[in-house]
């Protein structure tokens, strides 16, 4: 057993592949005095307070994946819920959060989306739960099914209102329970309730194995080209299957910043086929020496439309669309390394697909 505040971390040194060192986690979540919570005055407090304390170097961000159930409050409805989020920690009580939550199928509606968040928290049992309270912006896509057999695919943005409590353990994994409220002016209200856990991400200096020097890089990704293939599916009432494919290149702007350019193709055969340049501009950051990075892009989409909807008056046409993506990625050695896209192409015509890509890259430095 470790004491209370030190988790062990596996590390590669020189002597041996791995060994247990002690990180102190009494930074992850600094002891603050005992606040009672009787009024929203006292949490709207603590929040105020929270952005005046100064920042401090952060030694874990958080990546978590929780499943529950959705409550449709204007339709008294209900189904399944699923959330997976990363938190980036910014001052001592502050954190910043990206999440991806679908609220699964209520009547009529198939609703998704990402939500960007800013956290306030509150430790309590010498650091070991974190109460947190969260506000911010939800960018929904929701498909609405109608009774003929036809759909619309809406796009729209939503205040967003969360209360997690989490639980951090002597490792660096963590049980969560969340609570999110979205409210669109035009779309349907609901509450989803969400359990499971997650995984403290360190942000340690790279490896013996040679995956960069020693510290922090001054850019998270050189030049990377990577060839994909995977699914495509059509967000429409059968949820149309197809091939997705093409070819990736990625390069590194800035430590947190990366560009890429991107061919795709996307083929539900009798439903879609688009084929098409997209370009993004990505928040990236890279984790466990260097070998695990995550990512969120976004930016245009021009293509060739072959198989247009059936009221075009045209065989194929030249359109855009948004091209939203979130990314993995796992270096195995210098050069080489493995990427999962999940790219959500946002149309203007209720034609939104989602392509689950997976391919084997090629990087270098400058």
């Amino acid at each position: 057993m470790y004491p209370v505040g030190l988790d062990p971390v596996w590390r590669e040194t020189d002597e041996t592949p791995a060994q247990a060192v002690e990180i102190d986690t009494m930074t992850r979540l600094p002891t603050h005095p005992g606040i009672s919570l009787r009024a929203h005055g006292s949490l709207l407090a603590i929040l105020f307070l929270a952005f005046l304390i100064p920042p401090f170097p952060s030694h874990a961000n958080e990546i978590s994946a929780l499943a529950g159930a959705t409550e449709g409050i204007d339709a008294r409805d209900g189904s399944y819920a699923w959330q997976a989020a990363f938190r980036y920690n910014v001052l001592r009580n502050v954190t910043a959060s990206l999440s991806w939550i679908n609220e699964g199928h209520l009547e009529g509606h198939k609703r998704d989306g990402v939500a960007a968040q800013v956290w306030g928290r509150v430790p309590l049992l010498v650091n070991r739960l974190s109460i947190e309270l969260g506000a911010g912006v939800y960018h929904y896509f929701d498909t609405k099914l109608f009774p003929a057999g036809n759909h619309e695919n809406v796009h729209g943005w939503a205040p967003v209102y969360s209360l997690a409590a989490t639980y951090y353990t002597e490792s660096p994994w963590f049980a969560q329970v969340v609570v999110n409220h979205i409210h669109p002016e035009s779309d349907f209200n609901s509450n989803t309730y969400l359990v499971g856990g997650g995984y403290l991400l360190w942000k340690e200096a790279a490896s013996p194995s040679g995956l960069g020097e020693v510290g922090r890089p001054a850019k998270t990704t050189g030049y990377e080209v990577m060839p994909f293939l995977g699914q495509v599916v059509v967000n429409s009432p059968g949820n149309d299957p197809g091939i997705g494919s093409g070819i990736e290149f990625r390069m590194g702007i800035d430590q947190h910043l990366d560009w890429t350019v991107t061919w795709l193709d996307e083929d539900a055969p009798g439903t879609i086929h688009r084929i098409g340049l997209g370009t993004q501009a990505w928040l990236v950051d890279a984790f466990l020496a260097g070998r695990i990075t995550l990512g969120l892009g976004a930016g245009p989409y021009s293509f060739v439309d072959r198989e247009p909807p059936s009221d075009s008056r045209s065989g194929s046409r030249l359109d855009m669309a948004g091209l939203l993506t979130v990314t993995t990625s796992y270096r195995f050695s210098d050069r080489w390394f493995t990427r999962f896209n999940w790219n959500r192409v946002m149309s203007n015509d209720s034609r939104d697909t989602d392509l689950f890509l997976l391919g084997l890259g090629y990087r270098w430095e400058r």
